[in-house]
């Protein structure tokens, strides 16, 4: 049998494997789906909500609780231990939330128990359904969120104490300046992390405090990566070399953010769009057929293979796997966009700088610069088996022209 039939049989039981692995997810995400909004009615009880559940989700709540001596309890006297303690433990649930989670469960509670549901991801549904307190559905063809009647005038109650009130600000503080820490530093040790907290928030850091209310919040939001290594955003996968990186340029300091820049940092989906980074968009927008919403995807990815260490040929080789370069004109023109937007995208390996801005200080002159192109006229067509003009010394169609 020859290569190219065993590479062909080898491609197509890819293919099924891949179609399968697909087909069980979304029957997964199906069958999420259908648990978390069935048909519900409303106003609801806290009984009858618990009634539904499995005893591996009341157990669920029951942990969340810390309820200790009552794992071993049959389905029915624990719901009925559950009846009576999410009630009383209703303010002890809310002291690690920040100002999202409470004014969610506020606003419930002010719309008479139910509203339109927002658009949230599964595990967040789920956050908060093992805590006993928001259940989810489908009422009247809409999609709703709904607290027990029993708890509304408790949680009205709450949400007027201003001690409470207090703690869920300065939690918010806390959490939107760590995950905001993470976007520009990529990786943090809790004793960096804490040090930057007491200095940005100017008040005593309780450590402990502190931690049991980033890894309630992490559970909720999961923005960042929590391990040995330390805090790390998320889309760090290797905190140990953003750590080495940090110590081998231990005379530099972090880069001074403002506590309005982390703030903003900190929000879910946070993307920092200077303007080198919209004029890439632009130009993709300009010279592909694609709307602003593809090329700005496009553009974040090069941000992110940038803050991971990738060089501009990496950059190229991924751009060429989702653009057609027709001309070593275009190559160059690409090229020209990925070194402005890579040398001026802050790094977590410079500590939240861009090299732009060390090379303003003279601390690391060197900047990234384009790769040398061939002397070939601009307008020529570039051969399948012609060396690739980004310099990765691969043939253009198994690099850029792939």
């Amino acid at each position: 049998m020859s290569n190219k039939v065993i590479d062909k049989e080898l491609e197509k039981g890819l293919l099924n494997a891949l179609a399968g692995l697909n087909k069980m997810k979304e029957d997964l995400e199906e069958k999420q789906d259908q648990k978390h909004w069935g048909k519900i009615n409303v106003p609801l009880t806290l009984q009858e909500q618990l009634g539904k559940l499995t005893k591996a989700e009341l157990d669920d709540i029951r942990k969340s609780l810390d309820l200790k001596g009552v794992s071993s309890l049959k389905k029915a006297e624990l719901i009925s231990v559950l009846l009576e303690m999410i009630p009383k433990s209703l303010e002890q649930i809310c002291l690690p939330f920040d100002a999202e989670r409470f004014r969610l469960l506020t606003k419930i509670a002010h719309n008479g128990g139910y509203m339109i549901a927002p658009i949230l991801e599964p595990h967040q549904v789920e956050y908060f359904r093992d805590r006993g307190l928001i259940f989810t559905g489908t009422f009247q063809g809409k999609r709703v969120l709904a607290i027990p009647a029993e708890l509304i005038d408790s949680i009205l109650m709450i949400a007027e104490d201003k001690k409470l009130t207090a703690i869920i600000n300065r939690n918010t503080e806390w959490i939107k300046l760590t995950y905001g820490l993470c976007y520009y530093y990529g990786t943090l040790s809790t004793a960096q992390l804490s040090d930057m907290l007491e200095t940005y928030t100017k008040e005593p850091f309780r450590l402990e405090e502190y931690l049991e209310v980033i890894y309630d919040a992490n559970s909720y939001h999961k923005e960042i990566t929590i391990d040995n290594e330390g805090f790390s955003n998320r889309r760090v996968f290797d905190p140990k070399r953003v750590k080495q990186e940090h110590r081998s340029r231990e005379s530099l300091s972090f880069y001074p953010f403002t506590k309005k820049q982390l703030f903003k940092a900190g929000e879910a989906g946070f993307v920092e769009r200077n303007q080198i980074y919209l004029k890439f968009v632009e130009f993709l927008t300009q010279n592909y057929d694609m709307d602003r919403k593809t090329a700005d995807s496009f553009v974040e990815e090069c941000v992110y293979a940038t803050r991971i260490g990738e060089g501009p040929n990496q950059v190229m080789q991924y751009l060429g796997s989702v653009l057609e370069f027709e001309s070593l004109e275009m190559i160059q023109a690409v090229m020209d966009q990925v070194v402005y937007l890579m040398n001026n995208t802050k790094q977590w390996f410079l500590k939240g700088y861009t090299p732009i801005e060390l090379r303003e200080q003279s601390l690391q002159p060197e900047l990234v610069t384009s790769p040398k192109h061939s002397e070939s006229k601009t307008n020529e067509k570039i051969g399948r088996n012609d060396p690739c003009p980004c310099g990765s010394g691969k043939k253009y169609k198994k690099c850029c022209g792939r």
